[in-house]
């Protein structure tokens, strides 16, 4: 390469240089501080938006801006500013190298730092390594332990504090700026929690609900404005749930609290928390959703056969009675708004008028003008039993069985049993003691009335074709 070549290309060199540092500009910084409004829309699959203004002095021409007090958990490829027709972002650097005792020795590795010995001497050698503990060359010797402390003369330039987005920007000319800015991150999420709370008769009752809302993204809201949204969204990822919160305030503390403003959003519910509030990071909010009181319920008493029990497999079985308590989700019984996914616990009185658990189920996103069902245990002064009393295989598809179960009813007022058999294959009652109901092609219904202190036995005789 000529003398010529040589000077064109240290001169081209030298401009491209000249060029990138005049691209890069002045850096301007952004804290929270900045903040002018804080909006969050939480959902139920550890995903949030968080749509934030900052007002900054912006310079004009080419610089770096830092906007610093994101998530951790953020997605940067989700970003979007607006706000500042004047601003266009080149180009970003989402830096999340952060600090701690290990990255930091970690950009020494290879350097030399000192030691201050307990003595007040100072002692200076290379670190060679740090991966099972720091390993140092002292003079010609390598050394595992070193007493004293570590003495490093800076901190590396890549590490941060916090996680940081770094734009590179530019602005037509100088001024304020209010920049919206939005953008997903995970480490949030929110359930619904209910607490159903029956009368002595356990025919009606007060329901509460609440929503408690998780934050381990990285980063503390305060003053935010809090909206949830009930709903499943798809995503183009594995969702991770959150952790389950169990409900820890007590219902008569939020009793008369403000509850959330609902709304359609498309196919969804959104929910907004009428005041503002805070979500430090690492911590989780119980925010009062709902309140309804003279609930109407009714307690339902099952028991469930299975499929099994019309092949010939079993003779005799002795069967659980599950006890649940539904309502209508209607305006007439004092409700009528959707219910997000949750769980619920029923309360009942004992005969000193205190709370007792009775047990709990969750229900999923349920619309007005639906039905709510919890299954909370089972029966334990009711007992079920069944008895094969006949069994003949027609033919290889064809099975005739002969079922005899007997409802027996401890209790001091009179129940309904709801007997619902599982059948499956083309089936027909050929005879039965009592009326019964088809439920679906797979599904057979008895509603049986027991006596107090009495029982019922019902028969019945069912043909399957397979």
């Amino acid at each position: 390469m000529n003398a010529s070549m040589l000077s064109r290309r240290a001169g081209w060199l030298v401009g491209v240089l000249g060029a990138t540092v005049a691209l890069a500009g002045p850096t301007v910084g952004s804290d929270p501080v900045d903040r002018t409004s804080l909006e969050l829309t939480v959902y139920n699959q550890d995903l949030a938006l968080v749509r934030e203004v900052r007002r900054l002095d912006l310079p004009s021409g080419d610089f770096a801006l830092e906007f610093r007090g994101v998530p951790e958990r953020i997605r940067p490829a989700t970003l979007l500013v607006a706000g500042d027709p004047k601003l266009m972002i080149l180009e970003q650097n989402y830096e999340y190298d952060l600090m701690s005792r290990e990255r930091i020795l970690e950009k020494y590795v290879g350097r030399d730092v000192a030691w201050i010995l307990e003595d007040g001497g100072r002692v200076e050698g290379r670190l060679l390594g740090i991966s099972q503990g720091p390993v140092f060359q002292v003079g010609g010797e390598v050394i595992f332990e070193m007493p004293g402390r570590i003495v490093l003369p800076e901190l590396p330039e890549s590490l941060r504090a916090r996680p940081t987005l770094v734009w590179r920007a530019q602005r037509q000319e100088q001024g304020r700026s209010d920049l919206d800015v939005s953008y997903l991150t995970g480490g949030l999420s929110w359930n619904a929690d209910y607490v159903l709370q029956l009368d002595g008769d356990g025919a009606l009752a007060d329901l509460r609900g609440w929503v408690t809302v998780e934050n381990r993204s990285g980063a503390g809201y305060d003053d935010v404005t809090l909206q949830l949204v009930a709903g499943d969204i798809q995503q183009v990822r594995q969702a991770m749930g959150g952790r389950d919160i169990q409900m820890r305030v007590k219902s008569a503390a939020l009793a008369d609290a403000p509850q959330m403003e609902s709304e359609s959003l498309y196919d969804y519910h959104l929910y907004t928390v009428p005041w503002q509030t805070a979500l430090p990071d690492n911590s989780s909010k119980q925010v009062s959703m709902l309140a309804a009181s003279g609930v109407k319920v009714a307690r339902i008493y099952t028991v469930r056969g299975g499929g099994h029990y019309f092949r010939g497999g079993v003779n005799q079985d002795r069967q659980d009675v599950w006890v649940s308590y539904a309502f209508a989700n209607e305006e007439g019984n004092n409700l009528g708004k959707p219910l997000p996914a949750g769980t619920v616990r029923v309360y009942g009185r004992a005969g000193d008028g205190r709370q007792q658990l009775l047990g709990e189920d969750r229900i999923g996103h349920t619309p007005r003008d639906e039905r709510v069902e919890l299954r909370v245990g089972k029966a334990f002064d009711v007992v079920a039993e069944r008895k094969r009393m006949d069994y003949e295989r027609v033919s290889d598809r064809v099975h005739r069985t002969t079922w005899e179960v007997t409802l027996r009813n401890h209790k001091r007022e009179d129940i309904t049993v709801d007997v619902r058999e599982s059948v499956g294959g083309d089936w027909t009652v050929m005879k039965s003691s009592h009326a019964h109901e088809k439920v679906s092609a797979q599904e057979l219904l008895f509603r049986l009335p027991v006596k107090a202190d009495g029982s019922t036995v019902l028969s019945y005789t069912v043909e399957v074709r397979y």
